[in-house]
């Protein structure tokens, strides 16, 4: 093979690699953080509406085409940022939300107080699969229909357990790869767990980016619970610095940044 070829051969395996797996996946000479973080916010991406986690993140929020995790214990704040995330990328197009562990409430969700706007519901999809396959069959379809501009799937942890259902989960995550990069769908999977529990899963793979959600006090107006303060840590980011972390406070009937990133 000539030399020619062989180089752009070698360069189109590359850019397939950085294409399914990030740019940190492959890169020439050393890894360093601040050329990383250059090649990075290029990445087509949706904010989550929260300014201090955008800039954590390094692109400005969750990158689209790529499968995302987000994993807390109840009442961590983890469902209210995803509904938060969910009003801004309405911005891009509609959005679904598979409720497999029934948590979601359509009229709270709706509230413009709740996240800033609300969620308009007429450009909102909701289902509630009755099994994992009826979830995973009704993610891949709307994947590949390329309308939406986020995908929620709340949640797989329980199904993850099973060895049967992991491997199911796997192979839908492989068939996802094709249909994410030609539609830029952020695909975002949330469940319950300790988010600094290192579980070797399917998920866990295939996610280009994993937070982890921790309430660290509870917030009160007129003595009444009205939100919390939560950690974000990033668990796994291919596309920016891991292993940081940054505290918002959450809010049931609005939503507010504050903090600046730090180490965890």
């Amino acid at each position: 093979m000539a030399p020619q070829n062989r180089k752009q051969q070698l360069e189109a395996a590359v850019a397939r690699i950085q294409a399914r797996f990030g740019p940190r996946a492959l890169t020439r000479g050393p890894t360093r953080p601040a050329a990383v973080a250059g090649t990075a916010a290029a990445v087509s991406h949706i904010p989550t509406g929260y300014p201090a986690l955008d800039a954590l993140l390094r692109i400005g929020g969750l990158p689209r085409g790529k499968v995302c995790e987000i994993v807390g214990r109840p009442t961590s704040g983890k469902t209210t940022l995803v509904l938060h995330f969910l009003a801004q990328a309405q911005a891009y197009g509609p959005v679904a939300y598979l409720d497999q562990a029934r948590y979601f409430d359509a009229a709270s969700a709706s509230r413009p107080s709740l996240v800033g706007r609300g969620l308009d519901l007429s450009r909102l999809l909701v289902g509630l699969p009755y099994d994992l396959a009826e979830c995973l069959a009704a993610a891949e379809a709307l994947a590949q229909s390329e309308a939406l501009s986020a995908l929620v799937i709340d949640a797989l942890d329980a199904l993850l357990d099973d060895g049967e259902g992991a491997r199911q989960v796997g192979a839908f995550l492989g068939r996802m790869t094709a249909p994410l990069a030609r539609s830029g769908l952020v695909l975002l999977v949330v469940h319950d767990g300790e988010p600094r529990g290192e579980r070797s899963t399917p998920l866990a793979h295939h996610a280009t980016l994993r937070l982890g959600v921790r309430r660290e006090k509870w917030l009160k107006k007129n003595g009444d619970v009205c939100g919390c303060q939560a950690r974000i840590e990033v668990l796994k980011n291919r596309l920016g610095p891991s292993g940081q972390g940054v505290s918002l406070a959450i809010e049931w009937g609005g939503a507010r940044g504050g903090g600046a990133p730090a180490g965890s």
